[in-house]
């Protein structure tokens, strides 16, 4: 048997689909609707009626289980809050009394190194900034 001119695809194209499919639907929609009126065991009005009430009863159980979700996952969130303030504390703790074991001055005399450091670097700023106005005026200037 020779497959190699074989073909899957409809003489008819592309467009033919789209019309057999909706027909199919029809059918299935025919053949559904007749079953259901041979075979249904109670009237049309008794049956809406219990199907009424199992989706109002599935409603008030899905209510609920999302409920229960909704608490879950805000103790969730709750318990993730407090593990990261008490993962913060304890790095703030660990931190500092590493810091306390190996400096090796007072925590006085560092603070006066910070600010003698601080007030340099501040003069320096100044200094810095003095410098670029005065260029800038100059370059304003007019020569003459």
């Amino acid at each position: 048997m020779h497959t190699n001119n074989f073909d899957l695809d409809d003489a008819g194209g592309e467009e033919s689909h789209g019309g057999g499919l909706f027909g199919l639907a029809l059918v299935a929609l025919a053949v559904g609707a007749g079953t259901a009126l041979l075979f249904a065991p109670a009237q049309g009005a008794k049956t809406r009626e219990v199907v009424g009430e199992r989706l109002r009863g599935f409603r008030g159980e899905a209510e609920s289980v999302i409920s229960r979700v909704q608490r879950e996952l805000h103790r969730r969130e709750a318990r993730r809050r407090q593990g990261r303030r008490s993962s913060a504390l304890i790095g703030l703790a660990v931190g500092a009394g590493v810091a306390a074991l190996l400096l090796p001055q007072s925590g006085a005399e560092t603070r006066r190194q910070i600010s003698a450091k601080l007030r340099r670097r501040k003069g320096d700023v100044e200094e810095a900034v003095d410098r670029v106005v005065r260029e800038s005026q100059q370059e304003s200037q007019p020569s003459t």
